[in-house]
């Protein structure tokens, strides 16, 4: 999974010169949290919705603030994750940065954001949400062969997705399956039952 596949494009950008009242109305009614801010083209900063109401306040009311810009309010060079980079390599990013969400680059070209928003649809669908069928969850001890013991528990089951995490506590891969067919409910009790070993 790639962050060209799950990103918010074309990314909503705005002059740094632009008045961050404007920016912060922009945001409402767009209802998002961020926006890139570009110069002469080029990506210049992002600007949050948390940004602006820090400056501004609530509703962003015209005040004292009301001649600052967006460029005043951005980060300078944010953090960036190219388009072909993985969605593994976002998550990182995001959490070693604290960060939560990344302008997306084609080579020096902004092509998208990419938010945790994004990144919570892109977990949904490697577990299966909105596929129909059973949820099966399964644990393997990690001294099993993973491969050989999912074509075991799998066989003659039409798995629709598959996800595995390795529970170093436990000394498991827990596996969790949506598989899909008339049999699928006692497919589900089944394995629930054997799950626990």
């Amino acid at each position: 999974m790639f962050v060209r596949n799950w990103m918010s494009a074309p990314a909503i950008v705005v002059p740094d010169v632009v008045p961050a009242s404007a920016a912060l109305g922009l945001m409402e009614n767009r209802g998002i949290r961020r926006l890139a801010v570009v110069r002469d083209g080029a990506l210049a900063g992002i600007v949050t919705r948390g940004d602006l109401v820090g400056v501004l306040g609530h509703g962003g009311k015209v005040g004292l603030n009301s001649e600052l810009t967006v460029g005043d309010v951005m980060t300078r060079d944010p953090v960036v994750v190219g388009r072909d980079e993985t969605i593994e390599a976002a998550v990182r990013l995001m959490l070693e940065k604290k960060v939560s969400g990344l302008p997306v680059m084609d080579d020096e070209q902004l092509v998208g954001m990419i938010t945790e928003s994004d990144l919570f649809r892109a977990m949904g669908s490697l577990l299966g949400s909105g596929e129909s069928g059973a949820r099966v969850v399964l644990s393997i001890p990690e001294d099993e062969e993973l491969i050989a013991a999912l074509e075991r528990r799998s066989a003659g089951k039409d798995v629709r997705s598959l996800v595995a995490l390795h529970d170093r506590k436990r000394g498991i891969w827990e596996v969790v399956m949506r598989v899909r067919g008339k049999a699928a409910t006692r497919r589900r009790n089944a394995a629930a039952s054997r799950s626990v070993r």
